[in-house]
C-alpha cells in the first residue's frame, strides 16, 4: 500500500490530474471511447445501476466517466490519499459518488449481489498470485446474478525488450528488484482464470501496444449449479 499512496501524494503535490501523469488526458480518451463501444454494443447494464470501479484512484478516469453517463458510482482504492481526492474531484463536478478506502482481496462494505457492473480500473494486473482469486471471488459475491465484470487488464507476453528483460516466464510477472510487481498474463490464460473463477466469458478485445498489449474482457457469472 505504501507505493500507491506514495504515488498519489507525489502526483496531488506536483499538481498532475491522475495516476498516469501527463498521458492522463490521452488515456482517458482512450477509455472513453471503450466504453462508448461498450454501451453501444449491449454490453453494459443500463444506468442508473450501480456501478464499482476497482482501484478507482482518484476517481478521475473510470468512475468519473461512468457517472458522467449516469451511473450510481462507487469505488475502492487502498490509498487514503486518492479516496480524499476521488470525494473532492465528484464534489467539483457536482456529481454523486461513494469512495472508501479498502482491499479488493476482501470487500466487507459491499453487500452480496449488491452492483450491477464491476469495472476494474487497470486493478486486476497489480495483484499477483493467489490475491487475484481472492479480488475475483469477491467480485462474483458483490455481482447481481445477471452482472457484468469488465476487467481491464495488461496482456502478454511483453514485446519490448525492456519489458521482455523484466518478465518472469513461470510466474508470468513483470518484476522489479526481485519483486512482482505486475501480472502480464497472455489472453487464454486471462481467459482460463475468469472461468475458473465462476465467470462466463461474454466478449473480448485486444489493443496492441508496442510493449504489451492491453485487454478488455467483459464476462459475467456462471449460473452455480444445483444440487439434483
Amino acid at each position: 500500500m505504501q507505493d500507491y499512496e506514495k504515488r498519489y501524494r507525489e502526483l496531488r503535490a506536483a499538481g498532475l490530474p491522475g495516476w498516469a501523469g501527463d498521458c492522463h488526458a490521452g488515456n482517458r480518451l482512450k477509455l472513453a471511447a471503450m466504453l462508448d463501444d461498450l454501451q453501444q454494443s449491449g454490453l453494459l447494464p443500463p444506468a442508473p445501476c450501480p456501478a464499482l470501479e476497482l482501484g478507482c484512484g482518484n476517481a478521475a478516469m473510470a468512475a468519473l466517466l461512468l457517472a458522467e453517463r449516469g451511473y450510481g458510482v462507487h469505488g475502492i482504492d487502498i490509498s487514503p490519499t486518492a479516496i480524499g481526492w476521488a470525494h473532492q474531484i465528484f464534489k467539483a463536478a457536482g456529481l454523486g459518488g461513494h469512495f472508501i478506502q479498502g482491499d479488493v482481496r476482501a470487500m466487507p462494505d459491499f453487500g452480496t449481489a449488491s452492483f450491477a457492473l464491476v469495472f476494474d480500473g487497470a486493478c486486476l494486473h497489480c495483484l499477483i498470485g493467489a490475491d487475484r482469486g481472492l479480488c475475483l471471488a469477491e467480485v462474483r459475491r458483490i455481482l447481481e446474478p445477471g452482472g457484468i465484470f469488465v476487467a481491464s487488464t495488461m496482456c502478454g507476453p511483453p514485446r519490448s525488450p525492456e519489458a521482455r528483460s523484466r518478465y518472469d516466464a513461470e510466474r508470468q510477472c513483470l518484476v522489479d528488484v526481485g519483486i512482482p510487481t505486475r501480472t502480464l498474463r497472455p489472453l487464454p490464460a486471462l481467459l482460463a482464470e475468469l472461468r475458473e473463477a465462476g465467470f462466463d466469458i461474454v466478449d473480448r478485445r485486444i489493443r496492441r501496444n508496442p510493449w504489451w498489449d492491453h485487454a478488455t474482457i467483459v464476462a459475467r457469472p456462471a449460473p452455480l449449479l444445483q444440487n439434483l
